[in-house]
């Protein structure tokens, strides 16, 4: 009897198609587990199921079953997750102690679902790293080997110049003294000069002053030796190690040599500056051009790049300029990464990651995976964003912010009118505040790939953090329209990013924020659409301006509202083109909310 009693739980879970989770999880691939394991819950309690994170003042669906279900409010069972976030339970045809059983296991499996994804993650951004550092240094040893062989040409030319030459001379001079018996004091002057140069050669190779009182010292010493004035500013803080000392000294040395090694009225000024590396800004005023500074200084600048660092020449204003930057630490710095839990919200940075997944895939063995890789590497880092004028929202959320210090800036030329910026960390992105007039011109700067301010992937208002996965695909896509011009013309993955680059609707809903930031749109709605587009949060609630507690019909019953007002707007006659585009997008957007 007894056994009897126990077959009927077994019986009915049978019946309902429910699974022991071990046997979820031995049976679906990793990247599928969490979707399994909620919908194998769901079928177990015969209701609605969703594994959803915490975001504000609101749960985000990350999987749930049915695959509509946007709200846990009505849920009757919740299970935390240990990985992050919880399982909830809605409307089950039957809740007694073997489904609330269900549940517990099921949140367990979840836990250990999520942390093999992140897991997972880790070993795919390290595999990455890998490969590019496996790059990178073989790149590092060529360059190396090539920057010994000029550096041994500059040596040995040096030394053989001043020994054919000067020797010579001294010869003539003591031939003469031999002879004649006269031109001994010449021959004397002769020889002086001859060691002054081998001194000059060898504090070239080794300036006495370095070692003891440290790279600025030891300039000040070289600069005395110029026929042209220098001036130096600022102060390199506190000394670092033998190597890099070095490598800066010789790097700021070869370009006072370049710029003062001939008379002049106008003195050479010096800047040197500290944050985390070694600054410095060498400005002459001069005849010289940026070709000029480029040949000249060319095996420099490989020098300094061996050593982790940059040298950049330019002509600024009729003046010569040249800059050298090397870190204190040439190992990588760890970079931030989402979070698995984040980017799981986001359907289009799912479908642009396994597109880039397929793309190295499709060139494994081939010199263009390193560009795939690269991307994919990026794909798992916050996008930054460029922020212009103050940012009240970023002040009130209290986010630590690192001032770049002001001789840095200095040093390293950038426009006075653009700094004075804070890096801050806040909701999945990296944010550069910039603290200049709210205008776009500005920050654009920070959009170009190779001007002073560049590594910025949109410019935008701090409301748009919330998109950080989705720009951070869009940032993807562009990288794959190029890298997948090398592949065969019948490859499915051209279409495939063409076609992700030009249906997505997150990317026109980036493009619209964008837009209603200018000011040129929907004049007198701008705040309505923009919370529509998720400027204050991409979860329906926040997007539809509903309370917390809002039910599902009720998000349904506002975003059919939302959609018969943007027609209308569209329908209305004072509305021109452009505003009957936008309004199409936010028509879709709504639908959206409410559509299974």
């Amino acid at each position: 009897m007894n056994g009897g009693r126990a077959l009927v739980p077994r019986l009915r879970r049978l019946m309902s198609g429910y699974r022991a989770p071990y046997e979820v999880a031995a049976a679906e691939p990793p990247q599928l587990l969490t979707a399994a394991l909620v919908r194998n819950l769901a079928e177990g309690v015969g209701g609605e199921v969703a594994y959803a994170v915490p975001s504000g003042r609101t749960h985000v669906v990350v999987e749930s079953w049915p695959p509509d279900v946007s709200s846990v409010v009505d849920a009757v069972g919740v299970a935390r997750v240990d990985g992050g976030g919880s399982v909830f339970v809605m409307a089950p045809s039957r809740w007694d102690d073997e489904a609330r059983a269900m549940l517990r296991d099921t949140a367990v499996w979840l836990g250990t679902a999520v942390r093999l994804e992140r897991l997972r993650a880790d070993r795919d951004a390290a595999d990455l790293r890998a490969r590019r550092l496996r790059a990178e240094f073989g790149t590092a040893r060529t360059r190396l080997a090539r920057v010994r062989d000029l550096e041994r040409q500059r040596l040995v030319g040096a030394i053989t110049t001043t020994t054919l030459r000067d020797l010579a001379g001294v010869r003539t001079l003591l031939r003469a003294v031999a002879e004649e018996g006269t031109g001994l004091e010449a021959a004397q002057e002769a020889l002086d000069e001859l060691i002054d140069d081998f001194r000059s050669v060898v504090r070239g190779v080794f300036p006495a002053m370095l070692p003891d009182r440290g790279a600025r010292a030891a300039l000040e010493e070289l600069a005395a030796t110029l026929p042209r004035p220098v001036g130096f500013t600022g102060d390199l803080g506190p000394r670092v190690g033998w190597q890099l000392e070095s490598g800066f000294y010789h790097a700021v040395a070869s370009a006072l040599n370049l710029l003062a090694g001939r008379e002049h009225a106008q003195a050479v000024t010096v800047a040197l500056g500290r944050d985390d590396a070694l600054l410095a800004r060498v400005t002459a005023a001069g005849p010289l051009t940026a070709d000029d500074l480029f040949t000249a200084l060319g095996h420099d600048i490989e020098r300094v790049a061996v050593l982790g660092g940059e040298m950049t020449c330019g002509v600024v204003d009729g003046s010569a300029v040249v800059t050298v930057r090397l870190a204190e630490r040439t190992e990588p710095v760890t970079v931030t990464r989402f979070d698995p839990a984040v980017v799981a919200r986001s359907a289009i940075y799912r479908q642009v990651r396994d597109l880039v997944r397929e793309g190295q895939t499709a060139t494994e063995g081939l010199p263009e995976r390193a560009a795939w890789d690269a991307v994919a590497e990026r794909l798992t880092m916050p996008p930054r964003l460029a922020v212009v004028g103050p940012d009240p929202e970023f002040a009130a959320q209290g986010v630590a912010a690192q001032t770049v210090a002001a001789q840095a800036v200095a040093a390293r030329g950038v426009a006075a009118q653009t700094v004075a910026a804070e890096t801050v960390a806040a909701r999945g992105v990296a944010v550069l505040v910039v603290d200049a007039p709210a205008d776009r011109v500005p920050a654009e700067e920070f959009l170009a790939d190779d001007g002073p301010l560049s590594g910025v992937d949109a410019v935008l208002v701090s409301a748009m953090a919330a998109h950080g996965p989705a720009i951070a695909a869009r940032r993807a896509v562009a990288a794959m329209t190029e890298l997948v011009r090398a592949l065969p013309g019948d490859h499915r993955l051209r279409w495939a990013v063409e076609r992700v680059g030009v249906d997505a609707h997150e990317f026109a809903e980036l493009d619209l924020l964008q837009d209603l930031e200018r000011g040129d749109l929907l004049r007198g709605v701008v705040s309505s659409a923009a919370r529509l587009l998720g400027a204050d949060g991409v979860d329906p609630r926040s997007r539809l301006g509903l309370p917390e507690g809002a039910t599902t019909d009720e998000i349904r019953s506002r975003a059919r509202d939302e959609v018969t007002r943007w027609r209308a707007h569209a329908e209305h006659p004072a509305s021109g083109g452009r505003d009957r585009v936008a309004c199409e997008v936010l028509v879709r957007t709504a639908e959206g909310l409410f559509t299974p």
